[in-house]
């Protein structure tokens, strides 16, 4: 099993799957200051195999990858062989990391600190609500304390009952006064506390972190119950300061003065124990939280006795040119969180840093963690600082430099780039969503996808290494090291114009030519994440009035129709197309393509909805054989939730929809009509072969049917039995027992035989075909070559190859059309069809909306008086069949024998 495969199998499944569809399934083997090493395919040229890495691991190497200074300390621990594993011992290294943390942070806001080491951010933000926690608690422990003594004093100087004689409980006992604040002291102490965190702020995914964390894009089953949390939406400093009044709980005490007269006195007590805030939000798109917003969180802070948390993980550690990002607001935290850069891009190391009058030292007996305090990591650590300052003026330059330049391509595509966010090397580039006029590619231009799209064309086309950042994937994060040179920051940006560029002049094509090479490794579906229909969002947009909506689903039958659906990509070739559509496979949701109305010829018009089931007739095949039809089943029962949540009371289910979901049977519906439109396609088929059958002079009424175990193959034979003399039933190898069943039923009727082997079609003058093939069965060696053969493919994809129409003797009928009444000519998407020219099944479908009474004639398995219910529905509202023979078209009205009513056709 190669890399690829094992990291998709046991490691992290979703991912893989994402970076193969969007062509990032790359694999880096070396890296040397900005720049990482590309594993390439054999025989691709090596010099390509540089990548510029401006992920900087989320803002981790700030030093660059394997720098020489840190290379040195790390092989300087392993020549000493120092102890990695020395638990319960003094430990040198921390210790001399700790005091210097403590003294360069101390040297900005003036305090002394404890440092708590770990190994991850997440883990940092948990010690620090823990320890938040625990100070919260012992606080409200010792004035709870402090109380009891109260009262107790209160007794035993018999002025409990000395009434208050002024202040807010002016007129009540001592002792009802000091017992009403025991008892609010215990509540609070017994309750869990509260954490503040602000809008779009990201501290983690562990669970306490991950509470703190206003992560969007997260699905809420994904968010584990954490601490109790407040969000902070409004920033302005004058809400803030009072955000949390209402939770502040008034507390009384009592003084007795020298003249023996009782007085009262009050202060607030709070359940919030800390106050949590990024200097700079990372993850949220890069934004600075002003000084004015950090000072009113201050005053929060003290407001309620909590502890004020500075979270720069990211953009601490010299990052933003200072080694506070926070530094320059004035505004001193006490508790400080470092991680990332913190283990020089070679150690995996956080701290958390507790002002020593705050500290509880308790608390280090207590939290430990096995891989804490190690020396290798903390001497790392140590240089990593050391290394912050040497490099602090060439990242403030450098940071300066890069901003005006990307600043400069913004200004120049300004409908495609919003803004450049950031200070130092912590930048983020937020673009427009593109608008295309396709409904595919604005499912693919989604608010997920677009930031890694981007990134994508920059790395295949620029060898530019970015992604975006977490929770606003619509910005792309460029966090470049302190080493990057002048004429990098060049080719930064001018990759950037490329690709804004290009969004600007929608120039699709070229942006996502990228996806268009062939995946490497076995597509594996996505998991099914349940949804219940009440949980679906309802979608009915503007106002329908008395007219009855339809959902009809449909699949793209060949990867070459792609332009039909995003015409933007016309330009592609057949194999760019199915490279792009494997790649893409399971990764869309099935969406809206377009919405039409459509007027019956006599009463009434449906709104007719198209929605896309995301993959092609040959993935659909290509998934049943591999054991994955449970997921394409679940997809389509995706698409008919859509449909629902649209208003649609009628759902259609053309192509694939209906073959995954066992001839609709398992679309469970109680209060919605769905029909696979299969009837109405064997009543197109059944008229044109009664009429060719009844001009047959003897002889050439033997007819060949390929597909007769399938739903539409088997009622066509039953339809078009008893009107030829003989009937063979064709399928591939292997299916001889189940024609049989097929045949058996019609045995009494004709003379019937079957056959494995389509050569047995060249003594058949006529030929029907109804698979559910995603590639051509039949071909030009299969029809007799010395007589007229009419050949009614029924099948989307078309069963016959394109080199059968070359045939003189060959007349080739796409069955299965029907017009439209009148001169109504909607286009949708995906359907390649002549103007007002619709599937059969689409048509059904249209048809079932303008009889709401009507049942479907086409869910489950087929029958001949379902067929002819289906042709008489389509025949009442002007629908009528249209055959199509190369490009010339058509129509005629029905046909009605003894199992139909009497019809007066019109045709307008």
């Amino acid at each position: 099993m190669n890399a690829e495969s094992g990291f998709a199998r046991y490691a992290r499944p979703e991912f893989a799957r994402l970076f193969r569809a969007l062509h990032l399934d790359v694999i880096y083997q070396g890296g040397q200051g900005d720049h990482l090493t590309r594993k390439l395919p054999a025989g691709a040229d090596q010099a390509t195999d540089q990548v510029l890495d401006l992920v900087g691991g989320a803002g981790s190497s700030l030093f660059g990858h394997n720098h020489p200074a840190l290379l040195d300390v790390a092989r300087q621990c392993f020549e000493e062989r120092i102890p990695f594993n020395a638990q319960a011992s003094i430990r040198p290294g921390a210790a001399e990391l700790a005091q210097r943390l403590s003294e360069i942070v101390g040297g900005t806001t003036g305090s002394s600190y404890v440092v708590t080491l770990g190994s991850t951010g997440a883990e940092a933000v948990e010690a620090a609500v823990k320890h938040a926690t625990v100070e919260h608690r012992r606080r409200l422990g010792a004035l709870q304390e402090q109380f009891e003594v109260a009262l107790r004093r209160a007794h035993r100087d018999g002025v409990a009952d000395l009434v208050c004689a002024s202040g807010p409980a002016q007129g009540r006992s001592s002792s009802e006064v000091l017992s009403e604040a025991l008892d609010r002291i215990a509540d609070l102490r017994t309750a869990d506390p509260v954490f503040v965190s602000l809008r779009n702020a990201f501290h983690g995914k562990t669970a306490g972190a991950g509470t703190l964390t206003h992560g969007g894009n997260v699905p809420a089953d994904l968010h584990v119950p954490g601490p109790r949390h407040r969000r902070l939406s409004d920033w302005s400093p004058q809400h803030v300061v009072t955000a949390f009044d209402s939770d502040r709980v008034p507390v009384y005490s009592v003084t007795v003065d020298a003249a023996g007269v009782a007085h009262s006195q009050v202060r607030h007590l709070s359940p919030v124990a800390a106050c949590f805030v990024e200097p700079i939000q990372g993850e949220s798109g890069v934004h600075e939280v002003p000084a004015e917003t950090l000072a009113a969180l201050r005053e929060l802070a003290d407001r309620h006795e909590a502890a004020l948390v500075f979270d720069e993980i990211q953009c601490g550690m010299g990052r933003t040119g200072t080694f506070l990002a926070s530094e320059g607001s004035g505004v001193a935290a006490d508790y400080y969180l470092f991680s990332k850069s913190l283990g020089g891009g070679l150690a995996k190391i956080s701290a958390l840093l507790v002002d020593e009058k705050r500290y509880v030292p308790e608390f280090g007996r207590h939290h430990t963690s096995t891989f804490a305090d190690d020396d290798f990591s903390s001497r790392i650590a140590t240089a990593a600082v050391d290394l912050s300052f040497t490099y602090r003026d060439r990242i403030i330059e450098t940071g300066v430099l890069l901003r005006e330049r990307l600043t400069e391509v913004a200004q120049r595509w300004p409908d495609a780039i919003i803004e450049v966010r950031g200070r130092g090397l912590l930048l983020g580039i937020e673009f427009h969503l593109p608008q295309p006029e396709s409904g595919l590619l604005r499912e693919v231009f989604d608010t997920e996808s677009l930031g890694y799209l981007i990134a994508g064309r920059l790395l295949h086309t620029h060898a530019i290494r970015v992604i975006p950042t977490l929770s606003a994937p619509t910005t792309v994060r460029v966090q470049p090291s302190a080493l990057l040179e002048p004429a990098d920051v060049d080719r930064i940006a001018a990759g950037f114009d490329d690709v804004a560029g290009l969004l600007s002049r929608g120039d699709y094509t070229t942006l996502l030519d990228h996806l268009t090479v062939p995946p490497a490794g076995a597509w594996q579906p996505p998991q099914h994440v349940p949804l219940p229909r009440r949980d679906w969002p309802v979608l009915h947009s503007g106002s329908r009035g008395d007219v009855t909506r339809v959902a009809f689903l449909a699949n793209l039958d060949v990867p070459g129709k792609l332009w039909s659906m995003a015409p933007e990509l016309a330009a592609w070739s057949d194999d760019q197309c199915e490279a792009a559509l494997d790649r893409m496979w399971g990764e869309l949701d099935p969406f809206e393509v377009v919405r039409h109305r459509v007027t019956s010829e006599s009463k009434g018009e449906v709104e007719v909805i198209m929605v896309a089931a995301p993959f092609t007739a040959g993935q659909a095949v290509a998934a049943l054989r591999t054991g994955h039809g449970a997921w394409l089943r679940r997809t389509v029962l995706d698409a008919v939730e859509l449909g629902v949540a649209l208003g649609a009371e009628v759902i259609g289910l053309g192509g694939h929809t209906s073959i995954v979901t066992n001839a609709a049977r398992d679309v469970v519906e109680s209060s919605i009509r769905v029909t696979s439109g299969n009837s109405l396609t064997a009543a197109c088929a059944y008229d044109l072969l009664r009429l060719e059958l009844a001009a047959a002079g003897p002889g050439e009424r033997r007819v060949g049917l390929v597909g007769g175990i399938g739903n539409i193959g088997a009622v066509m034979a039953e339809l078009i039995a008893p009107h030829c003399d003989s009937m063979v039933l064709v399928g591939r190898p292997g299916s001889a027992r189940r024609l049989a069943t097929v045949a058996k039923r019609l045995s009494s009727v004709v003379d019937v035989s079957i056959a494995e082997d389509l050569d047995a079609l060249r003594d058949c003058p006529i030929v029907v075909s109804a698979t559910n093939s995603a590639d051509p069965v039949i071909l030009p060696h299969h029809l007799a070559g010395d007589r007229k053969i009419l050949v009614c493919d029924l099948a989307v994809p078309g069963d016959v190859h394109p080199a059968v129409t070359g045939l003189s003797n060959v007349t080739l009928v796409s069955g299965g059309r029907i017009q439209l009444p009148g001169m109504q000519t909607p286009h949708f998407p995906g359907i390649t069809l002549p103007p007002g020219i619709l599937y059969s099944c689409m048509a059904e479908t249209i048809g079932l909306g303008f009889e709401p009474e009507t049942p479907s004639p086409s869910y489950g398995g087929l029958s001949s008086a379902g067929v002819l219910a289906a042709r008489d529905l389509a025949a009442r509202h002007g629908l009528h069949p249209a055959r199509i023979v190369s490009d010339d078209i058509s129509v005629q009205p029905w046909i009605v024998d003894q199992f139909g009513s009497t019809i007066e056709e019109h045709i307008g």
